[in-house]
């Protein structure tokens, strides 16, 4: 209500239009929140926590192409940022689209490893029928799992272990 008031002086407040988008997309309200993240792209398009935000949001309700596309141009624009690669490489999952997803999942680590980016690779890889491959994601991921749940860890390790049965090997 009160972002509602500013907007009603200031129609174009980037400030009240992030701050709706944000609460809407919070409470749920995801196709309130992106007719205000639109509004608010329309005054500032360069912004890069309005994009993420809006792919986010995308991403959210299912329109993973379209998060795809803001991802990708936020890459062209920002390709030192690990979780653009990231965020599209896991959207490119949801799709089935694999062979996209581990690239972009492999450029997110390189520019910054996270057990996260470790984990979604392993799954990738899985899903290429790739187990060596997805085993060492799994093993990269168990080295680097710090800040991870016990629950997590103990998750991959079992899947690791199922991995190493199936291409031959003894766990390690």
């Amino acid at each position: 209500e009160t972002m509602e008031k500013v907007l009603a002086l200031n129609p174009q407040s980037v400030d009240a239009l992030t701050v709706a988008a944000g609460i809407l997309d919070a409470t749920g309200r995801k196709g309130e929140a992106r007719i205000y993240y639109e509004r608010a792209l329309a005054v500032e398009p360069e912004s890069r926590h309005l994009r993420m935000s809006y792919a986010g949001n995308l991403a959210s309700t299912g329109a993973l192409k379209e998060a795809i596309g803001v991802y990708e141009k936020l890459i062209v624009d920002f390709p030192e940022e690990q979780a653009f690669y990231q965020y599209a490489g896991i959207a490119h999952s949801y799709l089935g689209e694999y062979d996209r997803a581990i690239i972009l999942l492999r450029q997110a680590l390189a520019i910054r490893p996270t057990p996260v980016g470790f984990f979604n690779l392993a799954v990738a890889y899985e899903k290429t029928g790739d187990l060596k491959e997805a085993a060492e994601a799994l093993r990269m991921y168990l080295q680097n799992a710090q800040g991870e749940s016990e629950a997590n860890i103990s998750k991959a390790r079992a899947e690791l272990e199922n991995l190493e049965k199936k291409i031959g090997k003894t766990p390690s």
